[in-house]
């Protein structure tokens, strides 16, 4: 048996938001180098999944500018990361406004898993990458968050 030994790139930031019957997943994915040499910008993949739909499809969104052009156009080093951050979480804004106004909480606390060149390839060729998902599932097992990702006694809210 061959073993392949995983070389991380970057590490992901997996978060769980929850209301009554329903469940919004979202992960942030880094910016970062695919296995063939290509740049891949800061994206996010997120999906809302209820009682009455159980399984849905990751939606990408990606960023459009990378943090290293960034950083050689940025005005003082003092403000240099403000700047970099604001600008690189620009289009999840209004996902976390959303959340924020409509009360949805954090389940328990946000789950950070190492990322791959092979995972960043998937991001860049607009695919799920499953691979990262699935060190995602383990942690959450290990966190004891629940089994189920909608509490289906929950009524959902209207």
């Amino acid at each position: 048996m061959t073993t392949q030994t995983m070389i991380p790139v970057g590490k992901a930031v997996y978060l769980e938001f929850i209301k009554p019957g329903m469940t919004t997943q979202v992960m942030l994915m880094p910016e970062g180098v695919t296995s063939s040499h290509k740049t891949v910008p800061f994206s996010m993949y997120r999906r809302r999944i209820s009682v009455a739909q159980p399984r849905k499809t990751w939606r990408l969104i990606a960023g459009t500018t990378f943090a290293g052009s960034m950083m050689a156009s940025s005005s003082t080093p003092s403000t240099r990361p403000q700047e970099i951050g604001a600008t690189m979480l620009g289009f999840a804004e209004p996902l976390f406004n959303s959340l924020a106004a409509n009360n949805w909480k954090l389940r328990k606390e946000p789950i950070v898993v190492e990322v791959t060149a092979e995972d960043l390839e998937a991001v860049r060729t607009g695919k799920t990458p499953y691979k990262a998902l699935g060190r995602v599932w383990k942690v959450r097992k290990f966190l004891g968050f629940p089994a189920e990702y909608i509490d289906p006694l929950a009524p959902a809210s209207v």
